[in-house]
């Protein structure tokens, strides 16, 4: 599987390390690993600093179960055998990822695996697929069978949790850390971020590689963010990225970047930020103003900033 930039997780290095005085005052350590195709950082307090190992241990048992790149992992061998037994984790995922189709009104999709896995191969050897071999995708989150003991494909369709699995392996892995006491440190998964306590994030500018858009400083504990890019991964142009509307089977046009901001909850962050992403935004506007849980940050492929419901959670520097 092909990584993204190095460049990309320079924002999250100073997301997770540019601690504004004051607000952290304990000395933390932080490690960096690559999991889930992307650059996994997880920063605790010294005292806590053993915890971190076990810590990218759990999030490659996670990645066991979720990745649709290795051969081991059971989503891999659901799209590749079309039925495996029943698990616990892989069910929960998937419940989760109906329930964000059916809130999103079928923006979020995990069945664009068919198109983002088989056609585009984004990750893998990346191509161009025609605009007929789009256009005849099977997808349908309704082709998700969940029997007493299985769960089973129909339909052809092929699954992709590129856009949940990293805010819901921040969420489990944040549990986990908080069932043995842990209160303050962060991990950072690509552009899903929890911090524990307060804590200073910056957000990449999307039309400056390397560059800050803006920063904030979180104004309560346990803050979940999570940004979506059409500068992240695409192929050959950034008019060919990942980010795929389900019901037009073609990329989302209106928005270079989406960063959704919650109270500890980076997996519905994750999801709503790629549907939104997907979304038109005569559509995605009066979305992100009814959910009155999330904040939002949505840049236009012109430019414009449109911010909403951000004092919950955070406050911009800059």
């Amino acid at each position: 599987m092909k990584l993204l930039s190095p460049s990309f997780f320079l924002i999250i290095l100073l997301s997770i390390s540019g601690y504004a005085k004051g607000l952290n005052p304990y000395q933390n350590t932080s490690r960096t690993q690559v999991i889930m195709g992307t650059f996994a950082t997880i920063s605790l307090p010294l005292e806590y600093a053993h915890k971190i190992s076990s810590g990218f241990t759990y999030l490659r048992e996670l990645e066991s179960y979720l990745s649709s790149y290795s051969d081991k992992a059971l989503l891999y061998k659901l799209n590749k055998n079309r039925k495996i037994p029943q698990h616990p984790m892989l069910h929960e995922i998937l419940q989760k990822s109906l329930l964000y189709h059916k809130n999103t009104d079928g923006y979020f999709d995990i069945t664009i695996g068919s198109m983002s896995k088989k056609l585009y191969r984004f990750g893998e050897d990346e191509r161009l697929p025609t605009l007929h071999a789009l256009d005849v995708a099977p997808l349908g989150m309704q082709h998700i069978v969940f029997n007493k003991s299985s769960i089973e494909l129909q339909n052809n369709i092929t699954l992709d949790l590129g856009g949940i699995g990293k805010g819901y392996a921040i969420d489990k892995l944040s549990q986990l850390y908080a069932s043995q006491g842990l209160t303050k440190g962060k991990i950072a998964l690509s552009g899903d971020i929890r911090c524990f306590d307060r804590c200073e994030v910056s957000i990449q500018d999307p039309f400056r590689q390397d560059s800050i858009m803006t920063t904030l400083q979180t104004n309560t504990p346990h803050v979940s963010i999570s940004t979506s890019g059409t500068y992240r991964r695409y192929v050959q142009n950034k008019t060919h990225h990942h980010l795929m509307n389900p019901k037009t089977k073609r990329q989302g046009k209106d928005f270079v970047s989406v960063t959704i901001i919650s109270q500890a909850n980076n997996t519905l962050c994750d999801a709503i930020a790629t549907a939104v992403s997907t979304m038109p935004k005569e559509i995605a506007i009066p979305f992100v103003k009814s959910q009155q849980k999330l904040g939002y940050i949505l840049v236009t492929h012109e430019g414009e900033k449109i911010l909403g419901n951000l004092e919950k959670f955070v406050h911009r520097k800059k």
